[in-house]
């Protein structure tokens, strides 16, 4: 079937047309039409299957030709920057799209808007601000939504779906999945027609490497030649091939060890080299690191590690150079099969257990694992994809095959049912009036995938119980049997924080007096369960014990507010140690101690310092907010910090970094020069400030117009995020602990 046949506008056709579209895939021709008529659908089809025009093309029908408003769910902000760029070709047809992924706190303005493309928690973000323009809905596509399975983001996901079709009944509904095993209950959930395949366009062989033979399910297999390591010989043999290979492994370490590992072999197997400006990229910029040092070394090799703990544009470079087949291979963790799209033409999985907190190695879950193989397999390069998986032994190799390659995935269960977790959504659905009183909240329950798919024994003893926590807060008021929101509670709402967070804030503003120090305020911040610990290690335990007994009885956030107020947890001290240790982060962070300083010490990544003090940044503007609640004082204390930790700064140079394009680095290049604030800039020769270090001609223009029509406030205003801190949720969503279902913060990660 051709995409001309379909029943569009011609100038959907014709854009189609224009960008190469002409005949469709197997899965493509069932989907779409069945979603151009109107009804709910749910697309469970391999990557690469063309999932995307899936999606696409009902909602550019849909704003064309019924006028009406689209919302594209995704559920990270690096794959909402993919979907806008890839809508933005057609933007030719006149049709608005924009990507909101910024503060939850803030109600973008979308109102003239046809598409909006979001995150599952911006989409719940402006159902919890009230935001008009989704009245106008007529259809929401949630893309990768077997998301939902995911503890960290999956109940956000479920609950925003719920309400926006609990509250616009006759909206239809595309959700698009990767192939699960029951995605027929998906289908019941959303009352919609179901299209699964296992078609791609180029097939996977799916197989186990063992004593130097890959065996593939289809009973084919592939000769190795021999190595004195069977990855490098399977890595060899790929690149030798003009293909690409990307190995999986389980753990930061093992990235870097094995990309450096096989460095060297494979620049006498390329050539490869690098620019002096992609190597100053690479290492860090201004601020090096000995961690961008080895990923510069390894890609002018052209190879390259991936883990959360590199920061944005180190990633991007990475990812680019795959793109652009520069880089021949990328060993990286698990965290990047479920991101972007980067094919290859063999995927290698090395590890199929991982370490987790309280538990030890486990098993990864199949899902995961094939999410994993299913980046092998390179459209309009290869006419199939190697997926491998490793086996030390023949016992191994049975187990591999039996209970991996050959296996379903996993059932998609729902992560919602935990009173924790229901804390915030229960806080939400009371604030936007989607339920006000415990039957009601029960009633919504029903209506989720949690309710579709399970008897909800005992659901209304955790309603209960998340109510009375939520009024012995003063965030809610019961009055007989409704229950109404109380400002507190639509403050904690609209900030998008956990309640639990908010308690721990307004104990500590209460508590705060001109003798708290910044540290007692960063303490505070590392403790919320909003804020990712770090896991301790044998090195910084002195370090730990003495920052602990200069603030014992001291702290702000106690030990039992640190364990959610449940009492004294087993893990209660090591939860106290990890936040310490991310308290500490912090407190380097805003005293201007470098990047590289700071990854050596702590032996953690660039990517988990941005996390971090992202993640701090929003809490401590939420401590702010609610300081001025219950504690304006607490604000004198507060407010000076909000730049500091945002800026990485000393309070010196507040008024520094409130200029655009100035940075910690450039605003100490300017304190160092003698340059302190506005009238200082305005005092100095363009010129002379263009030669200072790292300055240049274009910043000191700008400077200096700055200075003459006014420089940003004191305090930053908060503006959307961009690129750099874009993968923020992505990096913190991996590091939550899905055994325990999202219950307890995981304070190690990959």
């Amino acid at each position: 079937m051709k995409f001309r046949d379909l029943d569009i506008p011609d100038a959907l056709r014709d854009a189609l047309e224009m960008q190469g579209f002409n005949e469709m895939y197997p899965p493509q021709a069932e989907a779409i039409p069945k979603a151009l008529s109107g009804k709910n659908l749910v697309a469970a089809v391999p990557t690469a299957s063309g999932k995307s025009l899936v999606g696409f093309i009902p909602a550019l029908n849909m704003v064309l030709r019924k006028r009406s408003k689209v919302l594209y769910i995704v559920p990270l902000k690096a794959l909402a920057s993919e979907k806008r760029d890839d809508l933005a070709k057609f933007s030719d047809l006149g049709i608005r799209v924009v990507m909101t992924t910024g503060d939850p706190d803030r109600d973008d303005d979308v109102s003239d808007a046809d598409i909006v493309i979001a995150t599952s928690e911006k989409a719940d973000s402006m159902i919890r601000h009230g935001n008009r323009w989704i009245d106008d809905l007529g259809l929401i596509i949630a893309d990768e939504v077997h998301m939902i399975h995911d503890p960290g983001r999956g109940p956000t996901l479920e609950v925003a779906m719920t309400k926006f079709m609990h509250r616009n009944p006759g909206m239809q509904v595309i959700a698009l999945s990767a192939t699960i095993s029951n995605a027929e209950d998906l289908a019941m959930w959303l009352d919609a027609d179901l299209v699964r395949t296992d078609w791609r366009p180029t097939k996977l062989k799916e197989g186990v490497y063992y004593n130097q033979e890959i065996v593939f399910s289809d009973a084919s297999s592939v000769e190795v030649p021999p190595e004195t390591d069977p990855i490098w010989a399977m890595i060899k043999q790929t690149v030798s091939d003009g293909g690409q290979v990307m190995v999986f492994v389980n753990s930061r370490r093992s990235t870097e060890s094995v990309a450096s590992k096989f460095s060297k072999k494979m620049l006498a197997l390329t050539g490869s080299s690098i620019t002096d400006s992609e190597r100053q990229m690479l290492e860090g910029g201004a601020d090096t690191t000995s961690v961008g040092v080895k990923l510069a070394d390894c890609v002018a090799c052209g190879i390259a590690f991936h883990h959360a703990g590199l920061d944005y544009k180190q990633r991007r470079a990475v990812e680019e150079g795959f793109r652009e087949r520069r880089i021949k291979c990328i060993v990286a963790t698990p965290t990047l099969a479920a991101g972007i799209n980067l094919p290859a033409r063999r995927v290698i999985v090395r590890d199929t257990t991982r370490f987790e907190s309280n538990a030890g190695n486990v098993p990864i879950p199949v899902m995961e694992i094939k999410q994993m193989c299913g980046r092998a397999g390179r459209p309009g390069y290869d006419p199939w994809g190697e997926a491998v998986l490793i086996a030390k032994s023949y016992d191994d190799y049975e187990h591999l095959m039996d209970d991996y390659v050959c296996q379903d995935t996993e059932r998609l269960t729902s992560k919602l049912g935990n009173e924790k977790t229901l804390r915030s959504h229960i806080l939400g659905l009371i604030a936007t009036g989607d339920a006000d009183s415990e039957e009601g909240i029960a009633e919504f329950m029903h209506e989720t995938f949690f309710g579709a798919t399970s008897q909800l024994y005992g659901i209304e003893r955790v309603i209960e119980n998340v109510v009375d926590f939520l009024a012995e807060q003063g965030m809610v008021e019961r009055n007989g049997d409704s229950i109404r929101i109380l400002p507190f509670g639509k403050r904690v709402s609209d900030l998008y924080i956990d309640p639990w967070t908010a308690v721990i804030l307004k104990k500590a503003v209460l508590k705060m007096d001109d003798d708290t120090d910044e540290f007692m305020v960063m303490q505070v911040l590392a403790c919320t369960p909003d804020v990712m610990g770090m896991y301790p290690k044998k090195s910084d335990t002195d370090m730990l014990e003495l920052v602990d007994a200069e603030y014992d009885g001291k702290y702000l956030c106690t030990l039992i507010d640190e364990c959610g107020g449940d009492g004294y947890e087993e893990a209660s001290w090591d939860n106290h140690m990890a936040d310490l240790k991310t308290a500490v982060l912090l407190r380097d962070w805003i005293d201007e101690v470098s990047e590289d300083v700071i990854t050596d010490r702590m032996k953690i990544g660039p990517g988990d310092i941005r996390s971090r003090v992202d993640s701090a940044d929003w809490i401590l503007y939420s401590m702010n907010e609610i300081a001025f609640i219950f504690n304006p004082d607490a604000s004198r204390t507060i407010k000076p910090l909000l730049t500091r930790v945002r800026y990485g700064v000393k309070e010196e140079l507040i008024p520094l970094v409130s200029f655009r394009g100035v940075g910690r680095s450039r605003a100490r290049t300017l304190l160092n020069a003698g340059i302190r604030n506005r009238t200082d800039i305005a005092r100095w020769d363009v010129g002379a400030l263009a030669a200072l270090n790292r300055i240049g001609p274009s910043l000191a223009k700008s400077l200096k117009e700055q200075a003459g029509y006014g420089v940003r406030d004191e305090e930053p205003p908060r503006e959307d995020y961009d690129e750099e801190t874009e993968y923020m949720l992505e990096k913190m969503a991996a590091e939550m602990d899905e055994k325990l279902g999202g219950t307890q913060r995981n304070i190690d990660s990959f």
